[in-house]
């Protein structure tokens, strides 16, 4: 199958699969809801090429907020976007390590963290308030480094399974 094609369908899966689990698969915490997209975003990441992930992050979000949160469709899109750029800039950098996946998820799921924390100060009037969502926003980026350390080598055994 062309390798164009192969990219373009991953990426509607990404951006169907991004959305949804964002979008039903929310737990409430001040300000917004905790969930698990950036694990889906970062792990599919690993498997389409930078321009394909980043759209895919940013669109899949950014709908999902539309739908639940719409005051944070704009940031949400920023952000899911810086996420995979850091994310694909860090795998360039540590290409062929085997820390790179976890390490370059880790650094770039601070983007979310943070992103949604300044966003919070913004939206709702100050550093306390940006700070409310800090806490949820903590398990959250925790929830989605397991889950991508958990799942990132059987998704690398696929990716080279179908190559």
């Amino acid at each position: 199958m062309n390798t164009k094609i192969k990219e373009l369908t991953l990426t509607a899966v990404m951006m169907a699969l991004v959305f949804v689990v964002t979008r039903f698969i929310q737990i409430p915490i001040p300000l917004g809801y905790f969930n698990v997209g950036n694990s889906v975003i970062l792990l599919f990441c690993t498997l389409i090429s930078a321009p394909y992930g980043l759209a895919a992050s940013a669109l899949g979000s950014a709908l999902a907020d539309l739908l639940s949160y719409p005051v944070y469709t704009l940031p949400t899109f920023i952000i899911k976007a810086l996420m995979p750029i850091v994310f694909y800039a860090l795998l360039k950098v540590f290409h062929g390590k085997k820390f790179a996946v976890p390490f370059a998820a880790a650094i770039a799921t601070l983007i979310p963290l943070f992103g949604y924390t300044i966003t919070g100060m913004f939206l709702y009037g100050g550093f306390a308030a940006g700070l409310a969502q800090f806490p949820g926003l903590l398990l959250e980026y925790i929830a989605n480094l397991v889950i991508i350390t958990a799942l990132f080598k059987p998704i690398t055994a696929i990716k080279k399974f179908h190559e």
